[in-house]
């Protein structure tokens, strides 16, 4: 719009033209403004849009998702974990790795709505079948390793004191893997010495047992 196009109009005063003018002015300032902000932010989109240019989308979705199940598959392995080590504690094991290795079921009780008690309970079963797994050791009485003085006679009624045999170092010739289990450290050590291919045998199957 023109101001001699509005002169041009009969009956216009020179003061309506100018406000005319002033309105039009700020309807085509107020337009370009709105014109400039759609344009910057199409500007924007596209260069976000240049950014994921050769990028799969499917992929990264499923990765996310891939790496969401494992850090859930770990939290809940870490619980189970501690459940189980909880459980062998209570059910006092001697050694707690070699108990859980041994615990059957293992994947079940995982998998269970009800873990704590049934692990409790699978615990509890694995200790009335295998009760040498269990059990704190008590403190030698000295009074019972100490000999009779000489001459002295062995008060009526008081029960008769048995010296066990000594445990041939290393345990059994050819041990299986219960046994294995069941050896102290120098008794595996023995045996490491006198039949290493038994003793790596051994300790390659209590390894494989532990990883569940």
């Amino acid at each position: 719009m023109k101001r001699e196009e509005l002169r041009a109009i009969e009956g216009l005063t020179e003061a309506q033209i100018d406000a005319i003018m002033k309105l039009h002015n700020q309807d085509e300032s107020a337009h370009k403004i709105a014109m400039q902000q759609i344009q910057s932010q199409l500007d924007t989109a596209t260069q976000g849009l240049k950014a994921f240019e050769g990028v799969d989308v499917n992929r990264l979705k499923n990765q996310v998702t891939e790496l969401t199940t494992r850090l859930e598959q770990q939290k809940a392995d870490f619980a189970f974990e501690a459940t189980v080590r909880k459980a062998a504690h209570d059910a006092q094991a001697r050694n707690e790795d070699d108990v859980i290795t041994l615990l059957p079921n293992k994947d079940s009780l995982k998998a269970s709505q009800n873990q704590a008690a049934d692990v409790a309970a699978a615990m509890t079963a694995l200790k009335t079948s295998k009760p040498y797994l269990f059990g704190e050791a008590k403190p030698a009485d000295p009074a019972k390793d100490q000999p009779a003085a000489e001459g002295s006679a062995q008060q009526p009624g008081t029960p008769p004191i048995v010296v066990p045999k000594p445990r041939p170092q290393g345990g059994v010739e050819t041990p299986t893997l219960s046994d294995f289990i069941n050896m102290t450290g120098a008794e595996r050590m023995a045996l490491r010495t006198k039949n290493p291919a038994l003793f790596q045998q051994l300790s390659n199957e209590v390894r494989q047992k532990r990883r569940w």
